[in-house]
């Protein structure tokens, strides 16, 4: 790790994520039409959004202190 690094916060790993997904939202909406199971890439934007989708989905409620996480040294 570089020691010059700044800690990245829940927050904006949140906010990295969500614009992430925007911008994969925002090529889909541009992507000519695709071939139905057979674009790769276009298949490629699908599954990204939905993993994004679902670690977001995870996150979310941790960032707004709506779910508490065990600290691994709690019993």
């Amino acid at each position: 790790m570089n020691p010059a690094a700044q800690p990245v916060t829940l927050a904006q790993c949140v906010s990295l994520l969500e614009a992430r997904r925007r911008w994969v939202c925002d090529e889909m909406r541009g992507y000519g039409s695709p071939v139905a199971a057979c674009d790769a890439d276009y298949n490629a934007l699908v599954a990204e959004r939905a993993e994004i989708g679902a670690v977001l989905s995870r996150l979310e409620p941790i960032a707004r202190a709506e779910t508490r996480v065990a600290h691994p040294r709690e019993d």
